[in-house]
């Protein structure tokens, strides 16, 4: 088959497959069916097999809608599909790291070095000068490197989290490391969250998917969600397969991500959207919030620039709003609601997504009369969705293989010669 008849046959087959759709909670009455009409057509323009949407009005779960298909050649999505959440991990965390510091477990100014316990955090120059907090870490304004993790495909060994801090084989990301005075400027990265990560498993002594079911997950009864990775037999028949922009599988399946706070979270629109109302109800001190809404206010405080504690911030007065994107191999997620009130959660298994989702957004926001959303910019932000810091963290990579290759090489050849002065 030459490459145009293939595109074309990929086209046809997503065309066909775009219109499967799967409805919950909404009724004519409710909502104009005419509003989504679009979607299945631009599903097959954008080789997207499989979409799921939530849709939050007036503080609840209005409806929920899937379309296409969870995997070529196999069902339908369904609400309860499981799509990887990617950095949507992050605010998650986010939340259990605050509900530690409500019990008095952590605290988000001061050195998190002292709770590190299974690896620490390099001291360096710009740590002398200022110590790393998780209120840095979680605003993203520590300085950590490393933007984003990759994860590793089905026949790939998976390092541990201290390789990955490390970037000792087989990680395939540079070390974590701080290269500008924490609390200076705000720059993404992923790094700080497996940070994160490392403190909250050394603080409590449990594994992070445990820790985060206790935490969040079961409170908020997210029942189709877990930050296992990787996905345990039995939920693999609930799982979207994911596929690139081409609309070809991803090689090897799912990735596994051992840095679960940064990308690891499994999940469906529907339990993302109950996470929304947790942090909504706990704003306006509903009873039996998960934090006080001290603590919630403080968690959407912007720190520098337009990033709070796990959320980006936008909007003003009854439009401000909270939002997080989400991108991993053949996955891409949107998270965006309202302090009070409406909100949307977008979950895909096409690489090509992030159009598609700016469109049902503008959609709806004529629908439910929103005059504040994200739009191409703040859709983006802060993982930029267009892969162009991949290929800067890839070349970052490099650079660091090939140096430590190079000092191998030169201790090789000098031997007991070395000036012990010279080993850094």
């Amino acid at each position: 088959m030459t490459l145009v008849n293939r595109r074309l046959a990929l086209s046809g087959l997503f065309s066909a497959i775009a219109l499967i759709t799967h409805t919950t909670a909404l009724s004519t009455q409710q909502v104009d069916q005419s509003l989504l009409r679009f979607v299945p057509n631009r599903m097959a323009h954008y080789h997207i097999p499989g979409l799921s949407l939530a849709c939050i009005h007036d503080g609840t779960v209005e409806w929920t809608q899937a379309f296409g298909i969870a995997r070529v050649g196999g069902g339908p999505v369904t609400p309860e599909t499981l799509f990887q959440a990617s950095s949507i991990s992050m605010p998650v965390t986010a939340l259990a790291v605050l509900r530690l510091v409500e019990q008095g477990k952590l605290n988000l100014d001061v050195d998190v070095n002292q709770y590190l316990r299974s690896w620490k955090l390099p001291t360096n120059r710009f740590t002398e000068h200022q110590k790393v907090t998780l209120r840095e870490l979680l605003s993203h304004t520590a300085g950590a490197t490393v933007h984003g993790f990759e994860g590793y495909a089905a026949e790939k060994k998976v390092p541990t989290l201290v390789q990955v801090l490390n970037g000792e084989s087989p990680a395939n990301s540079a070390p974590v490391t701080i290269d500008f005075v924490p609390g200076t400027k705000f720059r993404y990265a992923g790094g700080n969250y497996t940070i994160i990560q490392q403190t909250l498993i050394d603080v409590t002594g449990e594994p992070f998917p445990d820790l985060m079911q206790e935490l969040v997950l079961q409170p908020l009864h997210m029942v189709h969600s877990t930050f296992q990775q990787p996905l345990p037999e039995k939920l693999q028949r609930l799982v979207a397969m994911p596929y690139g922009r081409d609309g070809n599988a991803i090689e090897g399946g799912p990735h596994t991500y051992p840095e679960m706070a940064v990308a690891g979270l499994w999940t469906t629109p529907s339990d993302l959207a109950l996470f929304v109302l947790a942090i909504q109800d706990a704003l306006t001190g509903k009873p039996g919030a998960m934090v006080s809404p001290s603590t919630a206010h403080q968690m959407l405080r912007r720190v520098l620039g337009f990033y709070a504690l796990g959320f980006a911030i936008a909007g003003d007065g009854p439009m401000r709003y909270f939002s997080h994107p989400g991108v991993n191999a053949g996955f891409v997620a949107f998270l965006f609601a309202y302090e009070k009130g409406d909100g949307l959660v977008l979950m895909t298994n096409g690489q090509n997504s992030k159009a598609l989702g700016l469109e049902i957004i503008d959609a709806l926001a004529k629908q439910y009369g929103w005059t504040e959303f994200p739009t191409e910019s703040t859709f983006s932000n802060p993982r930029i969705i267009g892969l162009i810091f991949a290929s800067i963290s890839l070349i970052t990579y490099l650079v660091f293989r090939i140096s430590r290759h190079r000092k191998r090489f030169l201790f090789s050849k000098l031997g007991n010669k070395m000036p012990i002065q010279a080993i850094h």
